[in-house]
């Protein structure tokens, strides 16, 4: 199936500050050979800086390979899944082209992840070897029986390349002794071997990575991305940002996150510049990074922008070096935005998805619109279409956004169905946001089929979040809806009807650490609120969208 994209009439704009080229050659290596290839170039030059210990651009490639032999002798092939769960290390790097080496499949996950989450993806994905943060063992050791093709878990710490003296505050949390981790495999066991000699033969059409992505049905959707999507997502990011190899990226979104991943590590590891790793945000260790380390770049979600410039004691560092800003999960305040521009900060808003290997449109500084996500990256083919019968909406009409373009996966991983449903034809996704083009070329989003909630930058749905709570003996009925948030732009509230013989037995408050206990920190409910009954429609369906609509006139008053 074809279907006809509308005329690319935004290209008309690609000038000046919003610098992106009409026609854009992609190139077919994938991005480790990128990575051996720049490692000769740029040898001695930091390719890593983590809390001041620094690799070199050889030393990041010697590693790369010592961790591909690791895997090696573990029995990893091409076409095998391995899984990675930490927060942002050196490790994760290493880790993540080592796979891509053997032409294997990275699995990113996250470390905030509890048991029912993380036995789900490492069952579906059938990965075959787990490298894990030490911390993240307890919970993989409780459901390591019913995990019969996980062969292997190597196990790793965060202190595991901290200098003796750190440059930057490293979190307390992470300075504790580590636990014992019975029956796994320590990580300088692990690359204490032969490296990699040979780097598989890739196809640029070879699975790459499976990037979990909530949905609408309940569990997580495996997004299958291809070397051709790194690629393509590479290339326009290194024409979008003018990247260069004196680059100074710091890297505090999580690289789990395909947000994270693509805009600092896969960006800098393609334009061969540095990266400045901390293991997560603190506005004062960034605002300390950027004057130290005189970082050019910065990826973020709304509020870590929001809580970096509005720090008490940012005027005291020189934020001189730093020239772009990019962000997402929620619009950045007009007085906020005043504030990074009066630093001569760039800001770079943006959409996308992991279907579409991150970001497909975006808007700088003097391209802004209030409330525009920005204008579609070069190569980026839009359609705004009537959900319903799939025909084409008028210019400035709302409408389910699709995308095509070379980034786009190729489906969900053994999800036929689901990937008939999102990906309509080769090249092109289903969105499920609601969204509309002006007359420049600016999207907007104008809601989300999906009944998406976004907190803190992270995305939840509330199908996933209900069938966590549908395993409580007492819940007899659940909702979930997002519900305003200053800072964190939404809450997840759950509305809950309980069983008879439950009713005064349990308490709200009960339920919320229940739920604390079951799911990732953003996701779990902060609110549940008991009703004797929920909205239905006539066919018995509840009705998320009223509950909704009453929290929106809760917070209006």
């Amino acid at each position: 199936m074809t279907f006809k994209p509308m005329e690319r009439f935004w290209e008309k704009n690609y000038q000046g500050e919003y610098l992106l080229a009409k026609e854009v050659h992609y190139g077919r290596d994938p991005i480790v050979q990128r990575l051996i290839y720049n490692a000769y170039i740029f040898r001695k030059k930091p390719a890593i800086i983590y809390y001041g210990t620094e690799f070199t651009w050889t030393e990041l490639k010697d590693m790369v390979l010592k961790v591909a032999g690791g895997l090696q002798r573990l029995g990893v092939k091409k076409g095998d899944r391995v899984y990675l769960g930490m927060q942002n290390c050196p490790q994760f790097v290493f880790s993540y082209f080592a796979v891509h080496a053997l032409g294997a499949v990275v699995v990113p996950g996250s470390p905030m992840f509890k048991k029912g989450e993380l036995h789900y993806i490492l069952s579906d994905s059938g990965s075959k070897v787990a490298i894990l943060e030490d911390d993240l063992y307890a919970v993989y050791d409780s459901i390591t029986d019913e995990l019969p093709e996980l062969e292997a878990v190597v196990v790793t710490s965060l202190t595991e390349y901290l200098p003796e003296e750190p440059t930057l505050p490293v979190p307390p949390d992470i300075l504790i002794d580590p636990p014992e981790c019975p029956g796994a495999i320590q990580w300088k066991d692990f690359i204490d071997g032969e490296p990699l000699a040979k780097l598989e033969q890739l196809d640029p059409e070879d699975l790459a990575q499976l990037q979990y992505t909530s949905g609408t049905t309940g569990h997580p959707k495996g997004a299958m991305l291809v070397h051709r999507n790194i690629i393509s997502k590479c290339t326009l990011y290194s024409y979008n940002a003018k990247g260069k190899p004196e680059d100074v990226s710091l890297t505090a979104l999580p690289l789990f996150h395909i947000t994270g991943m693509m805009g600092s590590m896969l960006k800098a590891i393609w334009c061969g510049s540095t990266i400045c790793i901390i293991a997560r945000f603190d506005p004062l260790t960034a605002l300390k990074a950027v004057d130290k380390y005189k970082i050019t770049g910065f990826g973020a979600v709304t509020t870590m922008n929001i809580a970096l410039i509005n720090h008490p004691d940012a005027d005291k560092y020189d934020l001189s070096s730093w020239t772009l800003a990019w962000m997402g999960g929620a619009p950045l305040p007009p007085a906020v935005q005043e504030k990074y521009l009066k630093r001569g900060i760039k800001l770079a808003e943006g959409y996308g998805m992991s279907e579409t290997m991150s970001t497909v449109a975006q808007t700088f500084a003097k391209w802004i619109k209030p409330g525009a996500v920005g204008m579609p990256f070069s190569g980026v083919d839009l359609r705004i279409v009537n959900p319903e019968t799939l025909e084409d909406v008028p210019l400035g009409e709302e409408g389910e956004l699709w995308v095509c373009h070379e980034s786009v996966g190729i489906g969900y991983w053994n999800k036929p169905e689901a990937t008939a449903e999102s990906f309509p034809a080769p090249g092109w996704v289903r969105t499920g946001d609601i969204a509309k083009i002006d007359e420049d070329g600016f999207i907007w989003l104008c809601g989300r089929l999906k009944e998406m909630i976004k907190t803190s930058g992270f995305s939840v749905f509330p199908a996933e979040v209900e069938e966590y709570m549908y395993k409580h003996p007492a819940v007899l009925e659940c909702a979930v809806v997002g519900t305003p948030h200053e800072y964190r732009g939404e809450d997840v509230k759950a509305f809950v009807v309980l069983k008879p013989e439950y009713v005064g037995k349990v308490s709200e408050q009960e339920l919320v650490e229940w739920a604390r206990e079951q799911m990732s920190v953003y996701k779990y409910p902060r609110i549940i609120e008991f009703r004797d009954s929920l909205p239905k429609t006539g066919t018995g369906k509840i009705l998320r969208k009223e509950l909704k609509a009453e929290e929106l006139a809760k917070a209006n008053k």
